[in-house]
């Protein structure tokens, strides 16, 4: 069966993105980005200079697209793992691939907490997109595992997004001992000290 032309430069446009990201965040790994050019990113993904801005847009918006992108295939996966039957298990794997993907993209937290600061000095660190959106789908599968007073939901949900998301960008930069494992380990205690000291929920 023949594959219909849109779908095709569907499925190309995303391996372009893909192979563009991935070329991004390992030259943004090791320089400023304002010393990373379109012409090298290009060179490194194996596309033409037409093929960034085509898929990401300007130079001035380059660094700000390839974030949001890098965004998205966190939250794609957070949210497919949190929709598993079992909630404590979603959560444990929501940890595990935040780990993993910090690990892989050990640029992506360092230039998302520098854009976002960049953006407003004046604004709460926890109001920014990404950490609302990943907060809120930790709250979504918290609230099937126990029951959290209001006022309780975002400081829970904002100490796990914390624990994971930047103890793994430390431990990519060489900034820690701590083993994987331990740090999943460390986290889902808060979540076992939870389900010890909370109602749990009712299905």
């Amino acid at each position: 069966m023949t594959t219909p032309a849109s779908q095709r430069r569907r499925v190309r446009a995303t391996d372009s993105k893909e192979r563009i990201f991935e070329a991004a965040m390992t030259l943004l790994g090791t320089r400023a980005p304002e010393a990373v050019s379109v012409d090298q990113i290009a060179a490194a993904a194996g596309v033409s200079k037409g093929t960034v801005y085509y898929n990401f847009g300007s130079k001035d918006e380059l660094i700000s697209q390839i974030l949001d992108f890098g965004a998205q295939k966190l939250m794609d996966e957070l949210s497919r793992a949190a929709a598993g039957p079992q909630p404590y298990l979603a959560l444990k794997h929501m940890v595990e691939f935040a780990m993993d993907f910090v690990a892989s993209y050990p640029a992506f937290v360092q230039l998302w907490m520098q854009e976002q600061l960049r953006a407003d000095d004046t604004s709460d660190f926890s109001t920014t997109t990404l950490h609302r959106q990943v907060t809120d789908v930790l709250l979504q599968v918290l609230e099937r595992l126990v029951r959290l007073d209001e006022a309780e939901k975002f400081p829970v949900a904002t100490t796990i997004f914390g624990a994971a998301l930047f103890t793994a960008r430390m431990r990519a930069t060489g900034r820690t001992d701590l083993a994987r494992d331990q740090v999943i380990s460390a986290v889902m205690l808060t979540v076992d000290g939870l389900l010890a000291t909370r109602p749990h929920a009712t299905s």
